[in-house]
């Protein structure tokens, strides 16, 4: 039972919230961001752009066998299979609704307590379901991808109207070795059982989780992913760097004799009125951050790198089509204008098109799709042409 007085605090919040999320749907001046979180007022934001706010009373959910396929295939299967019965105690003895979500929002499993079982069917709180940001609006799940931190979805935070009965609360499940996000942990209940010890649990129990994840192998000292979703991995650390020295990095990559400072500027800038010395700037930042392993005279990368685009070209150019469909995550770099980058890109997009055109193994496709890879319009567009035609009854 809730403390009349705790009972009362949560009332007038939900009160309050609900007025300014009222406010905001309607267009008006009058919301006051300063009652609200930076994180949910952003939130709304991006969501108003994309969302109606009683557009659905639900979130949207896959095929069964694609929801089982991820389940089984995720490292957080294992990972949480210690912790599992302990998150299902807390859900019977607290009424709530547990879940695991992977990088893309979509929940691979699901645990709720005989008292919310209706109520997290009835939204679809249940595997297969999607939870992202783009899909269910604000939400803690899709919040915390967003973040990359754990957060609280308090009531009418929630920016669908059919979640605002709800609290949810999500941690990100970091991996130790990497620090690579690999997933969220989700509790939720109904808005009169919030508690602050509610995210404290989910943190403790994510922290648990991620301490069980599989070691990472590294394929080299440097690892550059720039289809799809870009990511550099150093010596098995994620490092956060900007869209531009991701760009220098794979100009590196795909020119391992090396690059004089002019023909640098060429490649990353073309005609674009920037100075040779901002080049060396980057360069120099680029260099303290990977170790000193970037060479000059002319500009060279001195250790080991694997890159997801040169591999899937090498595969292309070996025949070996099918490795290369199913390693192939989306666009080369779709944000960048540098000329030399925008030349690979149209090869590597061009090739791809004709590959997954020529792929006939249903299965690889599918597994594209169960993915949820940026890749997948073309994969969608090939697997609707291989799926046999319905004939009249």
């Amino acid at each position: 039972m809730i403390p009349v007085r705790a009972s009362d605090y949560l009332m007038q919040r939900r009160r309050v919230t609900e007025m300014q999320w009222s406010r905001f749907i309607s267009g008006s001046a009058k919301v006051r961001e300063r009652i609200l979180r930076p994180d949910i007022y952003a939130s709304w934001q991006r969501c108003a752009l994309q969302l109606s706010p009683y557009s659905q009373a639900q979130a949207s959910i896959g095929e069964t066998y694609l929801v089982q396929q991820r389940w089984q295939d995720s490292p957080l299967r294992a990972a949480a299979q210690r912790e599992r019965e302990q998150i299902m105690q807390l859900a019977r003895e607290g009424s709530l609704v547990a879940a695991l979500a992977d990088m893309h929002g979509y929940l691979l499993w699901s645990f709720a307590s005989a008292h919310m079982q209706a109520r997290a069917e009835a939204v679809n709180f249940m595997a297969g379901s999607d939870w992202s940001e783009e899909a269910s609006g604000t939400n803690a799940v899709g919040l915390c991808l967003k973040l990359g931190a754990a957060t609280t979805v308090f009531a009418s935070e929630h920016y669908l109207a059919f979640m605002h009965d709800w609290v949810g609360y999500a941690s990100p499940i970091i991996h130790p070795q990497t620090g690579q996000m690999m997933g969220v942990l989700a509790i939720s209940s109904t808005w009169n059982h919030h508690t602050p010890l509610g995210q404290a649990a989910v943190c403790e129990l994510a922290r648990a989780i991620a301490e069980h994840l599989p070691i990472w192998q590294p394929r080299a000292e440097l690892e550059l992913q720039a289809l799809g979703t870009p990511k550099v991995i150093f010596r098995g650390q994620v490092q956060r760097i900007s869209q531009r020295q991701l760009e220098i990095l794979c100009l590196l990559a795909l020119n391992p004799q090396g690059l004089t400072l002019d023909s640098f500027h060429a490649a990353l800038y073309g005609d674009m009125p920037i100075t040779i010395s901002t080049l060396k700037s980057e360069l120099s930042h680029l260099r303290r951050l990977l170790d000193g392993q970037i060479g000059s005279r002319p500009y060279r990368l001195l250790m080991p790198i694997w890159a997801d685009f040169i591999d899937v070209w090498e595969r292309l150019r070996s025949g070996r089509v099918t490795e290369a469909v199913e390693l192939y995550r989306g666009s080369f770099l779709p944000q960048s204008t540098s000329p030399e980058l925008e030349e690979w890109r149209y090869c590597v997009d061009a090739v791809m098109t004709r590959a997954v055109d020529a792929c006939g193994d249903f299965s690889i496709l599918l597994e594209k799709m169960r993915l949820g890879s940026r890749g997948s319009v073309l994969v969608r567009d090939r697997l609707a042409e291989l799926l046999p035609e319905k004939t009249p009854s």
